[in-house]
């Protein structure tokens, strides 16, 4: 489902770049993308090698951009156009970037080697003498398709116009509608805490500073903030979260009886509290619980954490749950509230 989500998610990056008026897109992938032209890549390729060769010898303005951005309409697009045009480059984030563009593309050649894209926006302004600006922070802008928790957050959001989520992928959730259906439920009566004021929402994670600030602001609840390891892929050191410290003292059931004490709701990037421990689930373990399913969890302490959870409304994920995800959803939840009166 993830992975046919991302493949549509680049047809529409594509054409959405096309009509923002990028003269050529080229898509790199390791497997065919049906409708695009694919240039092949090797599994074992590090990704900031990938876009230095593409990008050597070139003079003229060029964006990378991953393959799980949803939501950038062709006008963000056509605004990144002309940052570059006027000799600036500029990213979504500075310490873990989705996407980035440069004046020139000689600029790139600061990826190589580079095995994930999150560090290309820090090194190219540690080490080459541009500026690299950020682009005014919003849902669409911040929001990256990584874990099926996002997908039930697009179409969660997508279904009250918070994001205008592009044709090839609103087939996608369609499709598959009957699996993801109860998760953007879930998804849905997380965020609605948000409007009510004698409620408490707790986010854990990669939150940043900005992100909270917004949700300060656009709220009406009591919000919990545990921000833990920001920047965790691109500093290399170990995770150390409190959440997981918590796990260590109490076990599940008094982890779990702890959490639902301090909130009615929970926004959850589970990725520092899985290293923390020493977890390493599979991906479908990851996604599994990221759908709310511990009943088909294989790893036993990830299933009865899952397990324990269900009950209650807690809404895990990635990084983007708690930065673009949150942000929707908090246009979502006001949405929702206005329409039902």
């Amino acid at each position: 489902m993830v992975d046919e989500a991302r493949a549509a998610v680049v047809r529409d990056t594509a054409s959405r770049a096309r009509q923002a008026g990028f003269h050529r897109v080229r898509v790199f992938s390791t497997v065919e993308i049906d409708g695009l032209p694919v240039e092949r890549t090797r599994p074992d390729e590090p990704v900031g090698s990938i876009v230095s060769r593409a990008a050597a010898g070139l003079e003229t303005p060029v964006c990378y951009a991953g393959s799980g951005m949803p939501a950038m309409s062709s006008q963000d697009w056509s605004q990144v156009i002309t940052l570059l045009e006027d000799g600036r480059a500029v990213s979504n984030r500075m310490f873990s970037c989705d996407w980035v563009g440069v004046p020139s593309a000689r600029m790139l050649a600061v990826a190589e080697k580079e095995e994930v894209d999150n560090r290309f926006a820090r090194r190219l302004r540690d080490e080459s003498a541009v500026e690299v600006l950020l682009f005014e922070r919003s849902p669409r802008v911040l929001f990256d398709l990584d874990t099926p928790a996002d997908l039930a957050v697009l179409a969660a959001c997508s279904e009250v116009g918070s994001l205008q989520i592009g044709t090839e992928l609103r087939l996608v959730i369609g499709q598959w509608w009957d699996l993801l259906g109860p998760a953007v439920d879930r998804a849905a009566e997380a965020f609605e805490v948000m409007t009510r004021h004698e409620a408490e929402l707790m986010i854990s994670g990669r939150v940043s500073g900005s992100d909270w600030s917004v949700v300060d602001r656009d709220t009406s609840c009591r919000v919990r903030v545990l921000s833990e390891e920001r920047g965790l892929r691109t500093r290399g050191v170990p995770a150390r979260s409190l959440l997981a410290s918590l796990y260590e003292y109490a076990g599940t059931e008094g982890f779990v009886t702890r959490l639902s004490a301090v909130c009615d709701s929970m926004l959850w990037d589970t990725r520092p509290f899985f290293l923390h421990l020493g977890w390493n689930p599979t991906r479908s373990d990851r996604f599994w619980s990221d759908m709310g399913r511990w009943d088909e969890i294989a790893d036993a302490r990830l299933r009865d954490l899952v397990r324990g959870l269900a009950p209650h409304r807690a809404l895990m994920g990635g990084h983007s749950l708690v930065a673009g995800g949150m942000l929707a959803g908090i246009d979502q939840a006001w949405t929702r509230r206005e329409l039902s009166g």
